[in-house]
């Protein structure tokens, strides 16, 4: 089981303050969330994107935009934050093991792009 957390700023970043940057958002959560419980730490590949996105390219556009993702050839990778201001949100993926009583085993803590 993984858990994907994120800095509470990510509202604040351009094209993702209020309705216009909700979507965009709410792909940013799920995806993170995805990545976190399938394996895939932080690469969010592009059927699934635009699954998840529901075909809204735009929503994509913005997360690239804002710095929180980059295209590569399977998809999109998740970057550690904005590349204006790399300390602001920074994902967070952490795992856990139900033997372990759901207590913290590993973090990913590369740092930031």
């Amino acid at each position: 089981m993984g858990t994907f957390d994120f800095h509470s700023d990510i509202h604040e970043l351009d094209g993702l303050r209020g309705p216009e940057g909700l979507a965009a958002v709410g792909l940013f959560m799920s995806t993170g969330a995805w990545t976190g419980s399938h394996g895939r730490t932080g690469i969010v590949p592009r059927d699934f994107a635009v699954g998840t996105a529901g075909g809204d390219q735009d929503s994509i556009d913005r997360l690239i935009r804002a710095g929180l993702w980059e295209e590569i050839p399977e998809g999109y990778r998740m970057l550690r934050g904005p590349h204006s201001d790399p300390d602001l949100p920074m994902p967070l993926w952490r795992y856990t093991d139900d033997d372990l009583g759901d207590r913290i085993f590993a973090m990913d803590d590369t740092p930031n792009n």
